[in-house]
């Protein structure tokens, strides 16, 4: 699993390292784990294989991955090692990382303030405009680069999170990403003056919430002092201005390098009200389009998941504390099982069913809370740039008769752009 697991940890756990995101899609990385865990699938039918005498076990078969994903946080408990220990470095108390009642508790908690039982937020409305905001906002000349839609989605995140008078305040993420590139290495962690700084910034927003703002709503949410309500409020930043940011770069270069698609997806925007979250909701080209980023470009490689009891899993008997491994990379782009696994197919996510081989949002009791805000989000921010100019791929080069690439270097992606 060296071949699986070295690569994730190269790239950075929890902040992308640019220099090897560019090393590892020069080798083109992911497609050996694919091949690695095919070839392990080849002499191990079934729904999985132990490892390392039993102590690891990498599952693939949607029975075992559903059966582990609906347990987790009881059965198959949040990962205790190698990641936990690294982002306990800036989110000791994070719901990923909490079990049994403590998880419960964190959990009701941002379902509260998230409503991802909703398909638009309540603040959705806010939302949208926010994002119509910052598009216009945008200036990019004649070149759409990395840089440019980091910053937008940086000045997103502060204003949907924080209001619109934290716009500004770059301090906030970059303290966040500084952790974040720390807690990468996973040695010789310790509480620093970043930590003290970056806290004490997020206790003052949360003293003072913005009318509007996601923090407006932790009031009315169920908490205990166990919550650790401010260290629940980190995990939201990355994962819009980070992880989102990422996923919709990539779906802005699939779209754009594939004409039929672009095509679609234009006729589904032109002409709609995008300040109105409803609208942009029922955007079900464009949201597949987000989905199969994520799909073929998994963020997240792989999940772990570590047994709480004796238990038994893909034939396996297991112990407590055994590891289990779901590899995203494989299992998004396995060709056996997944028609056209390496194309854009955005019909692929046109009946709203869920699919537990795709775990980009995961699945099952840990699915992400967030999930409706991020597909909001996500479409519109697609949106208002598609409606604001014409793009052109220019790095790298995406062929649409040819399958897609096993890794897609974000940093590098960079359109020509002209206004419409």
């Amino acid at each position: 699993m060296v071949v699986g697991l070295l690569p994730t940890v190269l790239r950075g756990l929890f902040s992308p390292r640019r220099k090897w995101m560019k090393r590892l899609t020069a080798i083109d990385s992911d497609r050996r784990t694919v091949e690695m865990i095919a070839g392990l699938r080849r002499k191990h039918p079934g729904q999985g294989v132990r490892l390392l005498g039993g102590r690891m076990v990498v599952v693939w078969g949607a029975d075992a991955i559903r059966e582990v994903l609906d347990q987790s946080a009881s059965a198959y408990g949040s990962d205790a090692g190698a990641k936990a220990k690294g982002m306990s470095h800036f989110q000791p108390d994070a719901l990923t990382l909490s079990r049994g009642e403590l998880w419960r508790d964190r959990r009701d908690f941002a379902e509260s303030v998230l409503a991802p039982s909703e398909r638009v937020h309540p603040f959705g409305e806010r939302f949208v405009a926010v994002v119509a905001e910052e598009v216009a906002r945008l200036d990019i000349g004649d070149e759409l680069d990395w840089p440019a839609f980091e910053r937008l989605f940086d000045r997103i995140t502060l204003r949907v999170i924080f209001g619109d008078g934290a716009r500004d305040e770059q301090e906030l993420t970059e303290l966040l990403g500084q952790l974040m590139r720390e807690a990468n290495r996973l040695a010789g962690l310790k509480e620093n003056d970043a930590y003290r700084e970056f806290y004490g910034r997020l206790e003052r927003h949360l003293a003072d919430p913005e009318p509007g703002s996601l923090v407006a709503r932790l009031a009315g949410a169920p908490q205990t002092d166990r919550t650790r309500v401010v260290q629940q409020v980190t995990h939201w930043i990355f994962a819009m201005r980070d992880t989102l940011g990422a996923n919709a770069y990539r779906a802005l270069a699939a779209i754009v390098a594939h004409p039929a698609v672009e095509a679609r997806v234009r006729r589904e925007v032109d002409g709609a009200d995008l300040s109105d979250p409803a609208a942009i909701d029922g955007f079900r080209q464009l949201e597949g389009c987000l989905h199969e980023a994520m799909r073929l470009w998994p963020s997240t490689p792989l999940l772990a998941r570590e047994t709480t009891r004796e238990t038994t899993l893909a034939g396996e008997r297991l112990g407590a504390g055994a590891q289990v491994m779901i590899v995203n990379t494989f299992n998004h782009r396995d060709s056996e099982e997944i028609p056209d696994a390496d194309r854009l197919d955005p019909e692929r996510w046109a009946d709203g069913e869920r699919d537990y081989r795709f775990n980009h949002l995961s699945n099952g009791t840990q699915d992400c809370p967030g999930g409706s805000i991020v597909l909001l989000l996500g479409k519109a921010v697609l949106a208002h740039v598609l409606d604001g100019y014409a793009l052109k791929l220019e790095q790298p080069r995406l062929d649409p008769g040819a399958p897609l690439p096993h890794m897609l270097d974000f940093f590098a992606i960079r359109f020509a752009a002209e206004p419409r």
